[in-house]
């Protein structure tokens, strides 16, 4: 509960940097500030920015000499790795939405590519038509009814929303993963009261998701507002996760849709 408490302060911390509200007259204006739901732009520009910066000077080389010089059995194994920690948390987060078919194919998934797949490293369950789903708890807070909050753009994590920083906080004190990793006291209450293993684990899942998007991270940058291009793409997303695809009108939509969740969220 205290990590909880605490990335919510942090989340909300910059409340006071408001964008200036267009006056109703101005229709237009008006209401396009209340499509865009992020009263608090000036603030995630800034934290945008920042963020952007990061990745240009640190994150973008290391990440494009690890895709040029890893072979790709060798990426494909880490990424398979790292998904196959996250299924417990996907099946709590499946059985939490009331999907206990989708629950008992991701226990399937998990028991065999851990044992017969060497610890996850080989994603057996794929060829067996067992494709890989990820859920967290903000999607079952949007399952729950759970509207998505103003939007918000966390240091070092990006694109979120109310509702989907408090999933993020749940994500790190609930995923069994974590939570057994934070049980190693390997550095205990190392940054935020969470164990320096819990932010390894983190920080290369992340980087993994880096790695595999990096083309999508270029054409990103090459907008002429990646700021808003980004907030765009993630409301999509999140809408489409929450919904399991229900929220397009057709079917061009959803292939569309589908090549995309399959470059941001996998």
């Amino acid at each position: 509960m205290k990590r909880t408490v605490i990335l919510m302060i942090l989340a909300m911390f910059g409340l006071s940097a408001c964008a200036t509200v267009p006056a109703k007259t101005d229709i237009a204006a008006y209401n396009e500030y209340k499509a865009n739901n992020d009263p608090l732009e000036p603030m995630n520009r800034a934290i945008f920015g920042f963020n952007t910066a990061i990745d240009n000077g640190i994150v973008r080389p290391v990440v494009k000499a690890y895709n040029k010089t890893a072979p790709e059995p060798v990426r494909n194994g880490v990424t398979n790795f790292l998904r196959n920690l996250r299924e417990p948390w996907t099946m709590i987060n499946e059985i939490l939405q009331g999907k206990p078919g989708d629950a008992i194919r991701t226990f399937s998934r998990f028991a065999l590519n851990t044992t017969l797949g060497i610890g996850g490293l080989n994603d057996l369950s794929h060829d067996k038509g067992m494709k890989y789903t990820e859920e967290d708890f903000g999607q079952t807070l949007g399952v729950w009814g759970v509207g998505e909050g103003i939007y918000l753009v966390l240091p070092g994590l990006g694109p979120s929303g109310l509702r989907d920083t408090v999933g993020i906080a749940a994500d790190f004190q609930y995923d069994p993963v974590g939570y057994a990793l934070d049980k190693q006291d390997w550095g205990n209450n190392f940054f935020l009261g969470i164990d320096a293993s819990s932010w390894i684990h983190k920080s290369v899942e992340m980087f993994d998701w880096r790695a595999r998007n990096d083309s999508l991270l270029d054409e990103l940058y090459a907008q002429d507002d990646p700021y808003v291009t980004a907030r765009s793409a993630y409301r999509q997303k999140r809408k489409f996760e929450v919904s399991d695809g229900k929220d397009i009108t057709s079917d061009e939509e959803e292939d569309m849709f589908d090549e995309e969740i399959e470059e941001w969220g996998n």
